[in-house]
């Protein structure tokens, strides 16, 4: 397996909205989803980050399992910027700063404390 691509995608109303999916960084061929909404299991509204990965390459057959290897500043740097996107994109469609989410962070803009 390989990163194609880091995608950002709204989740309202019940459903990943994959017509408004904005692709925050490629590495390969991406251009989109070929559906344009998908049920979502979780409730609520928000942005959530996805990998999109490409097809299986010789590693998987070697290791016997789908591997991918990720490189600090080609994925992992572009990835935690992606769910720092994310949080803004959510705290835009929800109008809240603190919305459950799975992850916990420090606010570094002033309007969230006054």
């Amino acid at each position: 397996m390989w990163v194609k691509a880091i995608v950002l995608i709204p989740r309202k109303g019940g459903y990943f909205h994959l017509d408004q999916a904005v692709i925050y960084r490629k590495f390969g061929y991406f251009n989109g989803f070929k559906v344009d909404k998908v049920k979502a299991k979780r409730e609520g509204d928000g942005v959530g980050v996805a990998l999109i990965l490409g097809a299986p390459t010789q590693i998987d057959g070697d290791f016997g399992e789908f591997t991918v290897f990720l490189d600090w500043e080609l994925h992992i740097k572009p990835l935690l910027e992606a769910l720092d996107k994310s949080d803004e994109m959510t705290e835009e469609i929800t109008g809240k700063r603190a919305w459950g989410g799975k992850r916990p962070y420090a606010s570094g803009k002033l309007h969230h404390y006054m």
